[in-house]
């Protein structure tokens, strides 16, 4: 059985928290606003929660940065740290 992470507890230091935060940054087409997000998710005190809430949570975290990552690269997180299946 699977144990999956909660929501992230926000505490509003959060650089995708605050007032002058632009919340479009984390789900845009525009590369340099993603860029923009990613950069400001490294300084967040909520990182590593908001990263294992991403991963565990494929369908809801989407095409979204969480955490500072991509989902392509939150896929290729979850395909390394994902064990071998036994056979049966």
């Amino acid at each position: 059985m699977s144990r999956l992470a909660p929501f992230p507890r926000f505490t509003g230091t959060e650089p995708c928290q605050l007032p002058d935060a632009d919340p479009d940054w984390w789900t845009s087409d525009n590369n340099d606003e993603r860029a923009a997000a990613q950069l400001s998710c490294l300084r967040c005190p909520t990182r590593e929660a908001c990263l294992a809430w991403a991963i565990d949570h494929p369908t809801q975290a989407g095409q979204a940065i969480w955490a500072g990552t991509t989902q392509s690269r939150r896929n290729t997180l979850r395909r390394e740290f994902t064990p071998p299946q036994e056979p049966m």
